[in-house]
């Protein structure tokens, strides 16, 4: 009987270290993964061509790049809050530069509804 709980114990232990290590590996994901799912999810919004889905993403990879500089090199919270806030003004005018005036409209729309 001793055995079979270590072995349950082990094994609980493997599964709760594996569980540990996957959300430790969705926190550190790349910055293209993460450009790439948000261009997909932009995509699914309104509806991109080829070269602008090519231009969102460069956007957002940049975007994703420089969010990843900010906290790990900010030691303030406050200086940390800014610069964010400073990329994001950023992206959101180059991407209103590279949707339509509509597709732009639709995407702040959900960008609102979010923020709720």
């Amino acid at each position: 009987m001793k055995k079979y709980i270590t072995l349950f114990s082990i094994v609980a232990l493997f599964f709760m270290g594996l569980q540990s290590s996957v959300a430790q590996d969705a926190q550190r994901q790349r910055p293209e993964a993460i450009a790439k799912q948000q261009t997909y999810d932009i995509h699914k919004l309104v509806t991109l061509t080829g070269d602008q889905q090519g231009e969102v993403f460069k956007v957002l990879v940049e975007q994703q790049t420089s969010l990843s500089g900010i906290e790990e090199n900010t030691k303030s919270i406050a200086t940390a809050q800014e610069a964010k806030l400073a990329v994001l003004e950023n992206t959101n005018k180059r991407l209103k530069a590279i949707l339509t005036p509509e597709q732009y409209k639709i995407y702040q729309e959900s960008l609102e509804k979010e923020k709720k």
